[in-house]
Order: structure tokens, then C-alpha cells, then sequence
């Protein structure tokens, strides 16, 4: 139980205060749908981390805790702690939860890392696990002067490339007759033109969900917001805030749209929900919906047609790939795509196609 009284706020959540040995006080916020049980067990865990405030009396669970309360939900995107509270309840509590973190090795994170690989989990996923131990670690010792070993400070762990069955190239790439099936089966819906915006740009979908019709200038694309599952979304780095060139098609699809928003939004959406703002939500109802009618079986025809399958974030994959393959210059590229780093473009982002091995053949016999 927690040492000191817990009060409760107007609102009716509870909250809670302790001194830690510098004298701050810290306090905790009872978090949505919490209940009672949980939130004196996050006391209790400040109450033990004041009290060892420079040692390494914690248990994982007790410093994951810690690090979402005083960091992530302080500093960070909703979408942050959506995303990695689940991951660290299923892969990493059950095994370190209750491990002080003074005594968690190399090894427990090996292990943990290692089960996920062979359940079938991806590579960015298990980066995921990977960060659920790192990341609280990293900010109790940068942040909470904590003196204690990073356990997965040196560890190595290899991960295959995640590979398509079929054609042996990263799976990320839409191929051109499964663009133009969806596109077709998409072209009555309210985001047609979303989609055709993410295909001509390269955008993330919370960019193209974000965008105004004061977004459109004579010859670019302002992209200076984003929408998100969690609803508005600052962009993610300086980077991002970038103007594209717009091209004939680009600037057709924006002047249409543009003209069946002007009288649903009054904040200049271009993709307005049936509420206001744009919802992700229904976006993505709205492409499931979409993808279902493309691989809809036909009784009356005798061509068996392959499933077609691929995600919003396949459009910005593809538009990379396509635009390196066209021979758009690696830093045009990065600048448009709004990265910071132009090893993220190529790295993750631009993949080796046919026609790039047969421009490389015609490089090498021209040598």
C-alpha cells in the first residue's frame, strides 16, 4: 500500500504526491479506465523508487511504469504508449516483470528476443520488445541518475531480412495491376482521391488525411500536419515540414477533391469525416471495405485472379521505389519523403527492382 494519503481530483480520478531524496515532489494521475488496485500499485512503485532514488531497487515492471507515466505520456504521442504498452504486457512482463532491474543480464533480453523470432514475429517488431527494455533503462539512468547496467547495452541480435516468398524482393511494393484493380474498385468512395494523393506523393497516410485545401498552392503541396488514430498529430520532424512539386495528375486529384470538401468542411479539410475532422478510423473502415470488394470473387468468370493485399503505408514504400527507379536523385528523394536521414530512404524504404538490376546490367557492359 502506498505510504501517503491518495486524494481525489475534482474530476473524480485519483492522485497521488511523494518527496523523493532530492525533495521534488513527483505525482501520479490516475490513468482512463484504471482501476483502483492498479493505481495504488503504480503508488507503491513511486514510493520504492524515492526511497532507492540512485540505486537499483526497482523491478522492471515498477520502472516500466515509472517510464510511461513520467515520460511517455508527458512527452511523447498518445500513439507511443498505445502501441508499446501491449507489447511489453505480452512479451516482456511475464518473464522480467517481477526481476529487479539491477538483475536482469544480457542473456533474459536474449532469450526474450529469441522466443519472439521463433513465434514468427517481425524484425520491427521484435525492435519493438528490444525498446520496451531499453528505452525505460536508458531514461532511468540519463534522467534519474539510476546506477545500473544497461542490459542490452552490446547485445547483437541478427534478424533476417524480411523477404517476399515470391519474388524474393522486401514485401512493400504495390504492383502495378494490383494499384490499378484497387484504384478501380476504390473509385466511387469518398477517398479515391486520398489514395491516388499517397500514390502521386509518397505521403504517410496521417499526412495525407491531414492535408487543407490552403495546403494547395499554385505549383505545391504544403504538408504541414498530420491525422492519426489518436486525432491531430504535430509532424513527426523538422524534416516532414516540406512543400512538394505538384505534377498534372497530383494537382487534378487535389482540385477535385478540393471541390467536394469546400462545402462539408468548415475548417478547410480535404477529407472531412461524416463528424468534422478527418478520422482515421473511417479511413481505414473505408479501405477495408475497399480491399474486400477488389478480391471479391466473380462466379461468371473463369480467370482465377491473385488476392490482392498491401497496406496504406505500401503506397509511400512503393512511391519511393518507383521514383529511385525513374532515376530521381537520392537526395530529391529524401527531401520529398521528409526524411531526416537519407539512410532511412534508401535503407528502408527504396527497394532493388527488376528494372534497376537491368539498368545496372546495361551500366556494366557499357564499362
Amino acid at each position: 500500500m502506498p505510504r501517503n494519503r491518495v486524494h481525489k481530483l475534482t474530476d473524480g480520478r485519483l492522485t497521488y504526491s511523494a518527496i523523493d531524496r532530492s525533495g521534488r515532489r513527483v505525482k501520479l494521475n490516475q490513468r482512463k479506465k484504471e482501476g483502483r488496485e492498479d493505481f495504488l500499485k503504480r503508488c507503491s512503485a513511486l514510493d520504492i523508487s524515492v526511497r532507492n532514488f540512485g540505486t537499483s531497487g526497482l523491478t522492471m515492471s515498477e520502472l516500466f511504469d515509472m517510464w510511461m507515466e513520467m515520460h511517455v505520456e508527458i512527452n511523447l504521442s498518445p500513439a507511443e504508449k498505445r502501441v508499446t504498452e501491449p507489447i511489453y504486457e505480452n512479451k516482456v512482463k511475464p518473464y522480467l516483470g517481477r526481476k529487479k532491474i539491477s538483475e536482469i543480464e544480457r542473456a533474459d533480453v536474449y532469450a526474450i528476443l529469441a522466443l519472439a523470432q521463433k513465434e514468427g514475429c517481425s524484425a520491427s517488431y521484435i525492435k519493438k520488445i528490444r525498446g520496451c527494455i531499453s528505452r525505460p533503462y536508458n531514461w532511468a539512468t540519463r534522467t534519474l541518475g539510476l546506477n545500473v547496467a544497461i542490459p542490452t547495452q552490446g547485445l547483437i541480435f541478427s534478424m533476417p531480412t524480411e523477404m517476399s516468398a515470391n519474388t524474393g524482393q522486401p514485401e512493400r511494393v504495390i504492383e502495378v495491376e494490383d494499384l490499378e484493380r484497387f484504384l478501380t474498385a476504390a473509385k466511387n468512395t469518398k477517398y479515391y482521391n486520398y489514395y491516388v494523393i499517397l500514390s502521386q506523393t509518397g505521403l504517410r497516410p496521417s499526412e495525407g488525411l491531414g492535408l487543407q485545401i490552403n495546403d494547395i498552392t499554385r505549383d505545391r503541396l504544403l504538408i504541414r500536419r498530420g491525422i492519426t488514430a489518436d486525432g491531430f498529430s504535430p509532424l513527426k520532424t523538422k524534416s516532414s515540414k516540406r512543400d512538394i512539386p505538384l505534377t498534372e495528375t497530383l494537382r487534378k486529384a487535389l482540385n477535385e477533391q478540393k471541390s467536394k470538401a469546400a462545402f462539408r468542411s468548415e475548417d478547410g479539410w480535404l477529407f472531412p469525416s461524416g463528424a468534422g475532422p478527418p478520422s482515421m478510423k473511417a479511413l481505414h473502415s473505408s479501405f477495408k471495405r475497399t480491399m474486400k470488394q477488389v478480391n471479391k470473387s466473380d462466379p461468371e468468370s473463369r480467370v482465377v485472379k491473385k488476392p490482392v493485399d498491401f497496406v496504406l503505408y505500401d503506397f509511400r514504400h512503393t512511391f519511393a521505389t518507383k521514383a529511385a527507379e525513374a532515376g530521381m536523385p537520392p537526395k530529391t528523394l529524401q527531401a520529398i519523403m521528409g526524411h531526416s536521414d537519407i539512410a532511412t530512404t534508401l535503407n528502408y524504404y527504396v527497394s532493388v527492382t527488376e528494372k534497376m538490376m537491368d539498368q545496372a546490367r546495361r551500366i556494366m557492359e557499357a564499362l
